[in-house]
C-alpha cells in the first residue's frame, strides 16, 4: 500500500506512525449510535442509553480490540461490494469522541436509571444521536474536531491537523 500524508508535503515535517482506519468505518458506527439513539426515543426503549454507553465505552478503552462498529464494519466490506478504502483516517480522533459519547451516553443512563429523571436522560441521549447523525451524513464530526483543538493546545501548535491519508492502493487497507 502506498500513501500520501496530506500536509507533509506543505510542512516538511515527518508524522509519527499512528493507527489508521478506513474512513467509511467511523461514520458507519456514527450511523448506528445515531440510529439507534433516535429510535430507542421515539420508541420509548431507554435501555438503549447504556448498551450504546457499553459499545462506545469498549471502544474508547480498548481501541480496535474493543469496538464492535468495526468488527461489523469489517463484516460488511467482505459481505458487500464496499471497494477499497479512499481514505484512511488517524485512529485518534474518532476514539476520543466515542470516549464524548460514551460520557454522555453514561451520564444519559445514569440520569434515567439513578436519578430518575427521564427528560435529562433522553435529552444527553439526543445530544449524541444528533451529533452522531449529523457526523455519518456530512462528515463533520464534533468530537474528533475536539480532538485535533485539545491536540494542537497540549503540543503547543506541533500538530496543527487532523492526519487523513489518500490510499492510493488500499487493498491490505485495515478497517
Amino acid at each position: 500500500m502506498r500513501n500520501v500524508i496530506e500536509g507533509e508535503a506543505r510542512s516538511g515535517a515527518r508524522r509519527a506512525p499512528a493507527c489508521w482506519v478506513d474512513a467509511r468505518q467511523p461514520r458507519f458506527g456514527q450511523s448506528i449510535t445515531g440510529g439507534a439513539l433516535l429510535l430507542g426515543f421515539v420508541l420509548d426503549w431507554p435501555a438503549v442509553l447504556p448498551v450504546i454507553a457499553v459499545i462506545l465505552g469498549g471502544s474508547a478503552l480498548f481501541g480496535r480490540r474493543g469496538n464492535l462498529y468495526g468488527y461489523l464494519f469489517r463484516a460488511a466490506r467482505r459481505l458487500l461490494p464496499l471497494g477499497p478504502a479512499r481514505e484512511l483516517e488517524e485512529a485518534g480522533p474518532p476514539r476520543f469522541a466515542n470516549t464524548l459519547g460514551f460520557v454522555f451516553t453514561g451520564a444519559a443512563s445514569l440520569a434515567y436509571y439513578v436519578g430518575g429523571s427521564a427528560v435529562a436522560g433522553w435529552a444527553l441521549g439526543l445530544i449524541v444521536s444528533g451529533l452522531a447523525l449529523l457526523a455519518a451524513t456530512t462528515g463533520l464530526c464534533v468530537g474528533c474536531e475536539l480532538y485535533v483543538i485539545l491536540r494542537r493546545a497540549v503540543t503547543r501548535g506541533r500538530v496543527a491537523e487532523r492526519l487523513v491519508v489518500r490510499a492510493e492502493v488500499s487493498e491490505g487497507a485495515e478497517a
